[in-house]
């Protein structure tokens, strides 16, 4: 057993998912298995057991959609893991409400994508959702459970971010939101033209929390460079792991790059496969190791090797966003933001999809 054990494991049971939004990562295709089955979850369970895991996000798609979501939820606590869920709320009613009130999950992680059922079929394609969501939230609030609620920023959503924090703060729950937005696992670039210009993030911030007195304090915990060269700064691999609805294990949430799998292969086998992949190092020049900023980027390994290709890749964008966000909390690089790739390795910085050379995101 390798002397890093995954304490969290991040868990898709499903690939596919109710809703039909925009800026989702989820590409559709048929073919594929979309559906982890209740044998592959016990047996996926035992061995992160084994191995050490504490702690279980169920994800997806959408859980809730899952046939067999109960057995699958109670098997893992069962198994003694804390249990926290990701789901768009949606289908959660009465009957789910009392499930998890009577089987307490540690927390619900909803996303939440507008305070209308307009804005909701505008982002989700879906019509009176909505209301549905609100009332899960009251459901789930009303019987103890905790709940979080994030959002994605987006052009689409950037307008009521701000009464979306609201509504969160007078429920008394947390919101987060992030403007990140990835291409989708086939390489098709079109979510990305959702994203908010650097700029426009900033302003965001802004908004949101005046000063960005938050990122100021994650700056002071985290915003020290590295000095050993590594690309990923992370837990991934080290003391988190995701694992998709195949068995294939990836760093995190965000990655959609696995490695090996799960249901056929020993767990030591693959989480080697795993570590191997974090251990790597940047090449000998590469800007992004020597960067001040490293590890409070707006990017990670896994963002950028979603946009490139490559986790060592360049995405202008991130560096922009971390620069401007640096800049306003009084931190201050070497020279001026970078706006052109100079010192990036071509390679580092070529989008795997030819249509994304248009969008701003990777432009050199």
């Amino acid at each position: 057993m390798s002397e890093h054990i995954p304490l969290w494991a991040y868990v898709e049971i499903i690939a596919t998912c109710n809703f039909k939004c925009e800026h989702c990562y989820i590409a559709p295709c048929a073919e594929r298995e979309d559906v982890m089955s209740l044998a592959q979850a016990e047996l996926l369970f035992r061995k992160l057991s084994d191995a050490g895991t504490l702690s279980l996000l169920l994800t997806g798609g959408e859980v809730f959609s899952h046939r067999q979501f109960k057995e699958i939820y109670l098997s893992a606590k069962q198994h003694g893991f804390m249990v926290y869920l990701n789901s768009n709320g949606y289908l959660i009613g009465e009957r789910w409400a009392d499930f998890l009130a009577e089987w307490p999950p540690v927390i619900v992680s909803l996303s939440l994508y507008g305070l209308s059922d307009e804005r909701y079929q505008r982002v989700t394609g879906i019509p009176n959702a909505f209301r549905r969501v609100d009332r899960a939230v009251d459901l789930l609030l009303e019987r103890g459970i905790r709940v979080e609620l994030k959002c994605p920023a987006l052009t689409l959503t950037v307008d009521e971010l701000p009464r979306m924090k609201e509504y969160a703060k007078q429920r008394g729950i947390e919101f987060r939101y992030d403007p990140i937005i990835t291409p989708q696992e086939k390489g098709d670039v079109r979510p990305m033209q959702l994203q908010l210009a650097p700029k426009e993030v900033l302003e965001l911030d802004e908004a949101m929390d005046p000063g960005l007195e938050a990122f100021a304090e994650f700056a002071k915990g985290f915003g020290k460079p590295t000095s050993d060269g590594r690309v990923y700064t992370c837990g991934g691999g080290r003391i988190a792991m995701s694992v998709n609805v195949k068995g294939g294990i990836g760093t995190c949430l965000t990655s959609r790059q696995f490695v090996g799998n799960l249901f056929e292969q020993p767990f030591d086998e693959v989480w080697g496969m795993l570590r191997g992949k974090v251990s790597k190092k940047f090449a000998d020049g590469h800007p992004c190791a020597t960067c001040k900023f490293r590890t409070i980027c707006a990017g990670c390994p896994a963002t950028v090797e979603e946009a490139t290709g490559l986790p060592e890749g360049y995405v202008q964008q991130y560096c922009k966003i971390t620069h401007l966000r640096a800049h306003r909390i009084g931190l201050h690089a070497t020279g001026v933001p970078r706006t052109v790739t100079e010192g990036i390795p071509a390679h580092v910085r070529t989008p795997f999809a030819a249509a994304a050379r248009a969008l701003p995101i990777l432009s050199s």
